[in-house]
């Protein structure tokens, strides 16, 4: 659904972003046990082409469809090491073997709140609702999904919009990915 705010900076959006990122930010910090910081959203125009940097690295993925006032796809993407370190805290098994099943259903779960905490940031400035879809995750290669994604997009002008959360020593962390259709979305980019 577009609304009605072609008035609107591509700078205000990202200001938007940051808050919902810090949000996420913290929300992956009670997760984990630990300090999470988050690093300004970075973005890139009508460059939706992926691997993002450090392709390669970002092993799980989950992916959801923002629906409300946005055209937008979001990925919340993990390294393997900070993916089994964060589903072992939330699932409270700290060794030993965790079933598929424990695994992705945990991941699918820390992906929904952190999309849940990016979209309530954006809704909150907006004053218009925004909600994830159900999740899709990929439990490899979560780069070539997210490319995927992108390319469902490759006949209209979108932006990319990534930033990175992670703890002090960057053992745990993880890339918040946007993809914006920023026409759809009644955004203009100056």
């Amino acid at each position: 659904m577009a609304t009605q705010r072609s008035d609107e900076s591509l700078e205000a959006f990202l200001a938007w972003v940051d808050r919902g990122t810090a949000r996420a930010a913290s929300a992956f910090s009670k997760l984990a046990g630990r300090p999470i910081g988050h690093e300004s959203p970075k973005v890139a125009l009508n460059d939706c082409d992926f691997p993002v940097s450090g392709a390669g690295e970002w092993s799980t993925g989950v992916f959801f469809r923002l629906e409300g006032c946005l055209d937008a796809w979001i990925g919340i993407l993990f390294h393997q090491a900070a993916s089994e370190a964060i589903v072992r805290r939330v699932v409270g098994i700290p060794e030993g073997e965790l079933s598929p099943h424990v695994i992705e259903s945990a991941l699918m779960e820390i992906g929904n709140i952190l999309a849940s905490h990016v979209a309530s940031g954006i809704s909150d400035e907006v004053g218009e609702r925004l909600l994830p879809s159900i999740p899709t995750l990929a439990m490899n290669h979560a780069e070539s999904e997210m490319a995927a994604f992108a390319a469902l997009q490759a006949d209209v002008e979108r932006i990319r919009i990534d930033s990175r959360i992670a703890d002090q020593s960057g053992q745990l962390s993880g890339l918040l990915s946007l993809l914006l259709v920023p026409q759809a979305s009644g955004l203009s980019r100056t």
